[in-house]
C-alpha cells in the first residue's frame, strides 16, 4: 500500500510538468505538422490538403535555401565569437582577486536583458545618423582617411555586423556565468603547480583550463546554437531582413511567411527549423560524449 501511495505521489508531482510540456511543446509540434500538409486560404479560413508539396517547394526555393544558409552562418559566428570572448573574459575575472564580484556582475548583466531590449539598444547605438557607436567609428575612420557606409539599412555587411554583434553581446553574460563556475571547480593545487612550473597564461588556457571545463563548454555550445537559431528575432526584425534580404535568417523567414497568411508554408518552414536544431543538438551531444573530458581514467 505504501509503495502504491509513493507511485501515486510521484505521478501527481510529475503530472503538471507532463501537461505543460504536452500543451506547449508536443501539441504545437503535432499541429504544425498537420498545418504543413495543408494549404490555407484567407489566413486559415479554409484549408485544403496539400500533402508534401510545401516541403518539395521549399527544397527548390533559392530564397529559402539562402535563409537556411544565413541561419547557419549567423549561428557559427555568434556561437564562436560569444564563447571565445566569454572564455577570455572569464579567465581575466578568474585571475582577479580584488573586486571580482563587481567585474563578474558587469560581465553577466547583459544576460538579464531580453533580446527585445538588446535590439532597442543596438538600434540606438547603430543609428546611421546619431548613433554613439556609429559616430565614434566614423570619426576614428575619418581620422585615418577611411570613409565607409555605416548605415545598416543600405550596407549588407554592416547589417550583418549589427545582427551578429547584438547576438554576441546578449550571450556573453550567459556563457560567463557557467565558465566562471567551471573554473572555480578546478582544484587550487593545479593552479599552484602551474605557478611553480612557470606555465604561461595561454598554455594554461589551452592545455589545462579548456580540457578541464570541456563539459561546460560542450553544454554552452549546444545551448548557444539553439538560442542563435530561435531567439534573435527582435534583432533581425529591426533590420527587416537586412538590405535585399541579406540577413533573412530562418526564424525571421518563418515570421514573414506567417504574416503573409501562408500558414501551411510557415508551418513547414518551422518544422525544417526544428529538424535542423534537433539534428545539430544530436551531433553536438555525440561530439561532447566523444571529446569532452568528464573526469576519470
Amino acid at each position: 500500500m505504501e509503495a502504491y501511495q509513493k507511485r501515486l505521489q510521484a505521478v501527481g508531482l510529475l503530472l503538471p510538468t507532463v501537461i505543460a510540456v504536452g500543451a506547449f511543446f508536443y501539441w504545437p509540434l503535432v499541429r504544425a505538422f498537420q498545418l504543413s500538409r495543408q494549404k490555407t486560404i484567407g489566413f486559415g479560413a479554409r484549408s485544403l490538403e496539400y500533402g508534401w508539396k510545401h516541403f518539395t517547394t521549399l527544397a527548390t526555393n533559392p530564397e529559402f535555401q539562402y535563409a537556411v544558409g544565413a541561419s547557419f552562418a549567423y549561428a557559427i559566428l555568434v556561437v564562436g565569437i560569444s564563447m571565445g570572448v566569454a572564455l577570455l573574459v572569464s579567465l581575466l575575472i578568474y585571475r582577479i582577486e580584488t573586486y571580482q564580484s563587481f567585474y563578474l556582475v558587469a560581465a553577466i548583466f547583459t544576460y538579464a536583458l531580453s533580446f527585445a531590449v538588446t535590439a532597442t539598444v543596438w538600434k540606438t547605438l547603430f543609428n546611421p545618423s546619431v548613433g554613439l557607436f556609429t559616430e565614434a567609428l566614423r570619426a576614428a575612420l575619418g581620422f585615418i582617411g577611411i570613409s565607409l557606409n555605416l548605415d545598416y539599412t543600405t550596407n549588407p555587411l554592416w547589417a550583418w555586423v549589427f545582427a551578429v554583434s547584438g547576438g554576441v553581446w546578449k550571450l556573453i553574460g550567459y556563457n560567463v556565468i557557467f565558465i566562471i563556475a567551471a573554473l572555480g571547480n578546478i582544484p587550487e593545487t593545479i593552479n599552484e603547480t602551474m605557478r611553480l612550473d612557470g606555465v604561461g597564461t595561454m598554455r594554461k588556457l589551452v592545455y589545462v583550463y579548456v580540457p578541464m571545463i570541456s563539459p561546460t563548454l560542450a553544454f554552452l555550445a549546444i545551448i548557444n546554437t539553439a538560442n542563435s537559431f530561435f531567439l534573435p528575432y527582435p534583432i533581425i526584425e529591426v533590420l527587416q531582413g537586412g538590405p535585399g534580404g541579406t540577413v533573412n535568417i530562418l526564424i525571421y523567414d518563418v515570421y514573414t511567411t506567417f504574416s503573409d497568411g501562408l500558414i501551411g508554408r510557415a508551418s513547414a518552414k518551422s518544422l525544417v527549423l526544428f529538424v535542423i536544431v534537433g539534428g545539430l543538438t544530436a551531433i553536438q551531444l555525440w561530439a561532447s560524449d566523444r571529446f569532452a573530458h568528464y573526469g576519470g581514467a
